[in-house]
């Protein structure tokens, strides 16, 4: 059998950002030695740096920068200056609006939801992949030949609306939406035999242009549920109606895409899957695999605690969806009656405006010495053996490594009960509803006053871990789908094959 060559595509992960997704990517990178990958990410913006150790089998990365940029291609095709400038004047020259007009009026059909068409929908994202690939893209979004058909649109869809009917700022940034978006179509992809997509995502729509341009198997990795994620993100911003109904269009038949055209959907959990089967989702085609990690690494070891305190340790980003808040407010409860108990947060801030919002408060339940901001850890391991009780009040999440990297240290987990969390952590730990802090603080409370109890059940939890959340059973079973693909594709394809 040939190597087997797979391009992986992901959205603000690896191999420039930390997190569960970007070690769920490194461990397979690492692991899958025998498989050549070239990595498609979907950045914020060309500066950033790399956070990982990228191993020989990773062949090449095509970076997909969204904004800093002047020229979109600039940083995601190795073009000369003199192709680029050859392809505006080609652009602006010839009247190509006949191409165009079809595929735009279906996509703004989806997301106004005034049609359901799926297969044609792909086709017309391979149609833009293709044009784009002859014609200049900034040059295309700037004319005023799309901005006429767009603004006809949505001028017709919404005629007899007396009220809240879309400002011009509405319809600009509706625009300016699938202009930065529409920017992961740039990429020139390279043939494989499997595309993976870390998300249902606009990542994935690279997979779709590989499974119809060269008939790419399609594996979808669902690690949250992106839509349910985007939909509670955009609850809590203060865009306008009619600007936020048309991000989600946008996201929602994003999603609605990559559910159709994967071959296999993998979700983390099975709390994933439901949500899954709810868009549509053919229950055949899921396969969920857990997440494993290296319990050689995630094991109990003695560490130095300061002034020997009671400590309760979570390890999350600085982000609305960790809710840091309700970890907060827990410290405050739990500090009643255990007034020397420190709380540690180790995370990055990804939310500068957040961040702000977590010190103040803080700085009003006067926790200054209960509490403390440790930063970004390169040694999580090091922090969950630092604490008494490891906590997590994400309310969102879909199976979170902190979980299954503090139960493999031994330590008691006292959880949100969201995503696929209780499929681990029941009867090892304490599942709590989501913002419960009151809840928090008493099974907090409860595993600082049983230390007994809690040695005994941090024992089980390792065990449990032990028993199917390692690195050998995750990597074996993506193994076997990736083979599975590859025969696949092999049938299907291998005589066209180069």
């Amino acid at each position: 059998m040939s190597r087997i060559k797979i391009v992986w595509t992901g959205e603000g992960t690896y191999p420039y950002v930390t997190g569960g997704v970007s070690t769920w990517a490194d461990i397979l990178m690492h692991e899958l030695k025998n498989i050549d990958f070239v990595l498609v990410p979907i950045q914020m913006h060309p500066f950033v740096k790399v956070k990982f150790n990228i191993p020989p089998n990773v062949v090449d990365i095509i970076n997909v920068p969204l904004w800093g940029t002047e020229e979109p291609i600039e940083y995601i095709r190795k073009v000369e200056f003199s192709k680029i400038y050859e392809a505006k004047i080609k652009t602006q020259n010839e009247n190509h609006m006949n191409v165009l007009r079809p595929m735009m009026i279906l996509v703004l059909d989806h997301i106004y939801r005034n049609k359901e068409d799926l297969n044609g929908l792909g086709d017309s994202i391979y149609e833009f992949y293709e044009y784009f690939q002859t014609y200049d893209y900034h040059e295309t979004f700037r004319s005023e030949e799309l901005w006429e058909i767009y603004k006809e649109y949505i001028l017709e869809h919404f005629k007899g609306v007396e009220e809240d009917v879309p400002s011009v700022f509405d319809m600009i940034e509706g625009l300016r939406y699938l202009y930065r978006f529409f920017i992961s179509l740039l990429p020139t992809l390279p043939e494989a035999h499997i595309y993976h997509s870390s998300a249902a995502a606009f990542c994935g729509l690279s997979c779709i242009i590989a499974k119809k341009k060269y008939g790419s198997k399609f594996l979808l990795t669902e690690h949250g549920v992106y839509i349910r994620e985007q939909y509670l993100a955009n609850s809590r911003n203060q865009t306008p109606y009619r600007t936020k109904e048309f991000l989600m269009g946008l996201i929602t038949l994003v999603s609605k895409l990559n559910f159709h055209f994967a071959d296999i959907v993998s979700p983390v959990c099975n709390y994933n899957a439901r949500w899954e089967k709810k868009w549509g989702v053919d229950e055949a085609k899921i396969q969920t695999i857990y997440n494993g990690i290296d319990t050689n690494v995630f094991k109990q070891f003695d560490v130095e605690k300061e002034d020997d305190r009671p400590t309760v340790v979570m390890v999350a980003r600085i982000d609305p969806l960790k809710d840091i808040e309700t970890y907060i407010r827990t410290a405050e409860i739990v500090r009643r009656e255990v007034p020397n108990v420190l709380f540690k947060l180790y995370g990055p801030i990804v939310d500068e405006k957040y961040y702000h919002i977590c010190q103040n408060l803080v700085d009003e339940l006067q926790l200054e010495r209960n509490f403390s901001f440790a930063g970004l850890t390169s040694s999580p391991q090091t922090a969950y053996n630092e604490g008494d009780v490891v906590m997590l009040t994400s309310i969102s999440e879909a199976f979170p490594f902190v979980v299954i990297e503090a139960m493999a240290c031994e330590k008691v987990v006292v959880s949100s009960d969201v995503g696929g969390t209780k499929e681990v952590l029941e009867d090892y730990g304490f599942v709590v509803k989501p913002k419960d802090y009151q809840e928090f603080a008493d099974k907090v409370l409860y595993v600082l006053k049983n230390p007994e109890i809690a040695k005994d059940m941090g024992m089980d939890a390792r065990q449990s871990i032990l028993n199917g959340f390692t690195i050998e059973d995750m990597v074996e079973s993506y193994g076997k789908v990736y083979k599975d693909l590859y025969v696949e594709f092999m049938n299907e394809k291998g005589k066209e094959w180069r």
